[in-house]
């Protein structure tokens, strides 16, 4: 953000879109936004926002056409924005065009669309006076979809590598049974554990809640939207108040969710995952090093 206010002050661009891929974390960043630019500034566009009452009408209108500096929502309808053909989808297509568009998340780009998506950014920015800022702590390859040279706007990348490095991952040599495993985060006060799926979570959570010392929470795509916000501030205050808290997660938890946990255990997954779950990980550098373990359960088989 600090960037593309720069940017559109030095360059007169008109507004700043932030694009995000999951409704579980675009409201905490909103509320982050709001506290630097002011909440008039800032219009939210996703399947969760409610401008239902008289006086968010002005933010409801807002939303139909992105008339606001500051304008928060998803990709599903930053990019429907773009190939809809209805009147309602397109009516915001003027206010895209000079405007700094940040793509928070670029790992969750959808790669079955990947080539639509990326010719309609580099349209943006060849001809409607558009800047895109690819961002993520997994940059994926994109280069051969663009027409000109992606740049850095962190110079010195290898430094800062070292500078953030806040944890340590280790792989855990020897497959876990759902007993090790839950055995494991129960000798853990403050532990997140992300598995790759619902079913995993499920019955990992259950072996964990028997436990009466602390909280133990159980987070999936199976929730509603309100309900995984309502957990993810118990977590926070759990975690803040330094009380015994446990978490089960798929990977959800994973892109930008704003929590900080002294240990991770992340089961086997492709490496941007591996490196998205270590976010999680002593995430504010509170201590010298947090812990990853990476595991592989012994009856289930890693996709």
């Amino acid at each position: 953000m600090a960037f593309a206010l720069n940017h559109a002050v030095t360059f007169g661009k008109c507004r700043i879109i932030y694009v995000i891929p999951y409704t579980s974390i675009i409201e905490q960043n909103a509320q982050v936004f709001r506290s630097i630019v002011g909440d008039d500034n800032v219009v939210e566009h996703h399947s969760r926002a409610d401008y239902a009452s008289d006086a968010d009408e002005k933010k409801r209108l807002a939303a139909e056409n992105w008339d606001a500096p500051l304008i928060v929502t998803t990709n599903v309808q930053f990019f429907e924005s773009l190939f809809a053909n209805r009147p309602g989808k397109c009516r915001k297509l003027h206010n895209i065009a000079g405007s700094v568009i940040i793509f928070d998340e670029a790992q969750m780009l959808p790669t079955e669309f990947l080539r639509p998506v990326m010719e309609a950014i580099n349209e943006l920015t060849a001809r409607y006076g558009c800047t895109a800022l690819l961002c993520t702590a997994t940059q994926p390859s994109l280069q051969k979809f663009f027409a000109v040279p992606i740049r850095e706007i962190c110079r010195e990348v290898t430094e800062n590598y070292k500078f953030f490095k806040r944890a340590k991952i280790k792989v855990l040599p020897a497959k876990l049974t759902m007993d090790d495993l839950s055995e494991d985060l129960l000798g853990k006060e403050r532990a997140l554990c992300v598995v790759n799926t619902k079913k995993t979570a499920k019955e990992l959570f259950e072996r964990l809640k028997a436990s009466l010392d602390g909280e133990t929470v159980h987070l999936t795509t199976s929730l509603c939207p309100v309900h995984r916000s309502e957990k993810l501030v118990a977590v926070r205050r759990a975690l803040s108040g330094g009380k015994i808290c446990r978490v089960v997660s798929t990977s959800l938890i994973e892109a930008g969710v704003d929590l900080d946990f002294p240990c991770v255990y992340r089961e086997f997954a492709g490496i941007d995952s591996i490196v998205q779950a270590a976010g999680r990980c002593n995430r504010e550098g509170k201590a010298a090093s947090g812990s990853v373990y990476v595991f592989a359960l012994a009856d289930k088989n890693p996709p």
